[in-house]
């Protein structure tokens, strides 16, 4: 699921020794760590803001530490399927950079075009054999138009935002809203997140809708778009409470790194973005340079998540909100574009990952020692908890760091329903609360329904069970023959 993933398993694929296999490996490791972002409850702002349950949904676990990951997979994708094997991108860093990355894994060739003497084009990123960096102009419009006429000359893939793409962007975001149903337990009441162009809205409100189609939720999340104060034709729109995008002209507003990305005096799906505001019963929520330094310091002073301060409008957003007595108790959701935690632990399927279950089980019994069981065993536990049970993965700065084996014990109430069946992390990172996030992911994804079994001796993880709310019930004990084999 990361690109370390293999330095933290190379002993154990060997096997793998052409680079057309290794390079199969790290395309399926990015594949399956593209969405699929952690969620996190913010538990020291709830202490702070005395409001519950508010989570955080970091897409900087992201292959590229951007969500528009989503939408460079997409569009890789959708050019490989109408057989077109150049992209063309004008200016857009983010999504370049992306490009960039999911690219190489694939038989693509990319042309990005930016303005000469952008500073972006100089990264190193774009230093690959598939990758051609073309300079022309003196602004990001010029860059735009003229990858879109080399596209047509060329018959190229237009990959730049806002042109033939609109749709995939959109439908890269509703995934979002299948995620956060499936992350979070319960309705959801209110998401915040950055509104520039006017995709994040709109995409969340067409996957919260499709969900209410379904019938898998009874209402719609109230959305929150946090944007800057001044120069953006939705927000100044909805301040008019106009049901119309009204036209801005090209004001001279100061750019400044905080609000460069969020300019927007016209965009293709504006009025799309304003419809779904009105749609969700929602609201767009200004904020001043002042306020988004002021409030995003005060949030990194209470959570350990990293995020970049421009990215930072929807913390900041949720955080005004709040301090103006603005929200209740609930389910509250804040979309950190580049928000991340080097400790990610992710519920993972047997295909999300690029170990074998035989390669899994041998790491595992390596990080066990002298509490390890029988290799068939552990094996046995796998395969079971892939099937019908959950198999947690931590990451620690994108290395596999632990593994929780959750088995489901076909009971309702005579004993708990899930059973902890292994929880292994690797000895040489410490300190750094691997088993304890491990075991509190455990808890959350079975309820709190979960047994465990520990060996008398293992004073340190007895510990931390009771830390993390187990209690001794009876002594376990196995029939000799059993215990012989």
């Amino acid at each position: 699921m990361y690109n370390s993933f293999m330095e933290a398993t190379k002993q154990y694929i060997c096997s793998l020794a052409c680079n057309k296999e290794e390079v199969k490996m790290n395309k399926n490791t990015i594949i399956n760590m593209v969405g699929k972002t952690p969620l996190v409850r913010a538990e020291s702002l709830e202490k702070e803001l005395g409001i519950s349950k508010i989570y955080l949904k970091l897409e900087g676990n992201n292959p590229s530490g951007q969500r528009i990951d989503r939408l460079a997979y997409l569009l890789v994708k959708d050019a490989i399927s109408i057989n077109k094997r150049t992209l063309c991108v004008g200016t857009y860093g983010a999504l370049s950079k992306s490009l960039a990355l999911i690219s190489q894994y694939y038989d693509i060739k990319c042309v990005f075009v930016f303005p000469i003497n952008s500073k972006v084009a100089k990264n190193k990123i774009f230093h690959k054999d598939n990758i051609e960096v073309i300079e022309y102009g003196k602004t990001q419009f010029d860059a735009i138009s003229y990858s879109k006429k080399l596209s047509e000359e060329n018959k190229w893939y237009n990959a730049s935002l806002g042109m033939e793409n609109n749709i995939l962007n959109m439908t890269s975001l509703s995934f979002i809203a299948d995620e956060l149903h499936q992350q979070v337990k319960g309705e959801i009441d209110s998401v915040f997140s950055l509104m520039s162009y006017g995709f994040s809205v709109s995409a969340l409100n067409l996957g919260f809708r499709q969900l209410w189609i379904n019938d898998s939720i009874k209402k719609l999340p109230k959305l929150y778009s946090c944007t800057i104060n001044e120069g953006n034709v939705i927000y100044e729109s909805f301040k008019k409470n106009s049901e119309k995008i009204i036209s801005l002209p090209n004001e001279k507003i100061k750019v400044t790194k905080y609000n460069r990305h969020l300019l927007n005096f016209n965009s293709s799906i504006a009025q799309d973005a304003l419809d779904s505001i009105y749609d969700a019963n929602g609201k767009i929520t200004g904020i001043s340079e002042e306020e988004l330094v002021k409030y995003t310091n005060e949030f990194k002073s209470i959570e350990n998540i990293k995020f970049s301060t421009e990215n930072g409008y929807a913390v900041a957003g949720f955080m005004k909100e709040a301090k103006n007595g603005n929200l209740s108790e609930g389910n509250h959701v804040i979309l950190l574009d580049d928000g991340r935690v080097d400790l990610d632990v992710r519920r993972v399927q047997k295909n999300d990952v690029d170990m074998s279950v035989d390669e899994i089980v041998n790491l595992m019994n390596e990080w066990l020692m002298e509490y390890t069981d029988p290799l068939y065993e552990i094996k046995e536990a796998l395969q079971s908890a892939f099937d019908r049970g959950f198999v947690l993965m931590a990451y620690y700065n994108n290395q596999l760091a632990g593994t929780a084996v959750i088995v489901h014990t076909g009971f309702e109430n005579f004993i708990p329903t899930y059973h902890l069946g292994y929880i292994a992390t690797k000895r040489t990172i410490k300190g750094r609360g691997i088993a304890t996030q491990l075991l509190s992911e455990a808890i959350e994804v079975s309820n709190g329904n979960i047994s465990l079994h520990v060996e008398q001796n293992n004073n340190r993880a007895i510990k931390l069970y009771e830390k993390m709310g187990f209690k001794k019930s009876y002594l376990r004990m196995i029939h000799e023959s059993r215990s012989g084999i």
